[in-house]
C-alpha cells in the first residue's frame, strides 16, 4: 500500500501546482524587460536620450545575450531564430515582443536626438517584431508594454517598408479585431 501524505504528490498535481521553470525564466524576463523599459523612459523623459540608448543596447544584451554588432549583423529571420529557437509559443511570443519593445525605446530616443536615420530602423524592428507575435501567436495579450501597431506604423510614415513587412502587416490586418491590439 502506498502512503499518502504531505512528502507525496501525485506527478500530475506536481506539474500543475508547481511552476515549470521555463515558464518561471519568461515570467523573469518580463519583469526585467519592465524594469528596463521603465528605466529607457524614465531617462528619455528626463531629456538624455544618449542615456536611454546605451540602456536598450545593454538591455538587448542583458535579456538575450545579442550584441549591437551581432543585431547589426543578422536579419530580421536569423534575428528571429536567434529569439525563438526551441521556445514555447508563448515564451517566444513574449521575447519578440520584448525585442519589439526595446526598439520601440530606441526609435523614441533617436527621433527624440533627431536622428531619423537612426529612428526608422528601430521602430521597423519594432514593427516587425510586433508583427511576427501577433501573427506567429495569435489570441493572447503580450506584455502592457508591447508596441502598438498604429504607433509604429505613424512613426514609420515615409518610411518604405519592405515586402515581407508589408506581407506581415496584411496578415495582421486580415486577422480578427480581437488579435490586433
Amino acid at each position: 500500500m502506498q502512503e499518502r501524505g504531505f512528502g507525496k504528490c501525485h506527478p500530475v498535481l506536481t506539474a500543475t501546482i508547481f511552476p515549470v521553470p521555463q515558464r518561471d525564466y519568461i515570467l523573469r524576463l518580463i519583469e526585467q524587460a519592465a524594469q528596463v523599459i521603465a528605466r529607457i523612459t524614465l531617462q528619455r523623459e528626463m531629456g538624455q536620450p544618449g542615456l536611454a540608448v546605451q540602456s536598450v543596447i545593454d538591455g538587448i544584451e542583458k535579456l538575450f545575450g545579442l550584441t549591437v554588432s551581432e543585431v547589426g549583423s543578422l536579419d530580421t529571420e536569423a534575428l528571429y531564430g536567434q529569439l525563438t529557437e526551441g521556445e514555447q509559443p508563448e515564451n517566444a511570443r513574449d521575447k519578440c515582443i520584448i525585442f519589439a519593445a526595446l526598439n520601440h525605446q530606441a526609435g523614441l530616443a533617436y527621433e527624440e536626438r533627431d536622428l531619423p536615420a537612426l529612428a526608422q530602423p528601430a521602430f521597423h524592428l519594432a514593427l516587425v517584431f510586433t508583427l511576427l507575435a501577433r501573427v506567429g501567436f495569435p489570441g493572447t495579450e503580450g506584455p502592457e508594454f508591447t508596441p502598438k501597431v498604429d504607433d509604429l506604423l505613424y512613426r514609420l510614415d515615409g518610411f518604405e517598408l519592405p515586402e515581407r513587412t508589408r506581407e506581415l502587416l496584411e496578415t495582421y490586418r486580415k486577422a480578427p479585431a480581437s488579435q490586433q491590439t
